[in-house]
């Protein structure tokens, strides 16, 4: 569940805008209220650009002459993202229905 919430959150970020891992990075940590890490996310991004959910673009340079990567998420990644989200979505009810008096029964 933890990798399919991690790729779920990368995908979202790249949904939003193009972005290089250390903006990734920083946005969810950010986002989150400084509650989610997820540093670096390299093996993540390859783990989704070699099934097609990610796409590499331009490489610019830093003020500081570091160059960055950004990425892109593609049509795929759009579609496994709007499934990750369903699936979160009924996992999410699921344990509130187990958590919530009477569930379970």
């Amino acid at each position: 569940m933890k990798r399919a919430v991690a790729e779920m959150l990368v995908l979202a970020m790249l949904n939003r805008e193009d972005m290089y891992a250390h903006q990734i990075s920083q946005n969810l940590y950010e986002g989150s209220g400084n509650r989610l890490n997820i540093v670096p996310p390299y093996m993540l991004l390859y783990r989704l650009m070699e099934n097609n959910y990610v796409q590499d673009l331009h490489k610019s340079t830093a003020p500081d002459g570091r160059r960055r990567q950004y990425y892109q998420i593609t049509e795929a990644g759009r579609r496994y993202l709007m499934e990750l989200i369903a699936r979160y979505n009924d996992f999410i009810e699921g344990v509130t229905l187990l958590l919530t008096e009477g569930g379970g029964k």
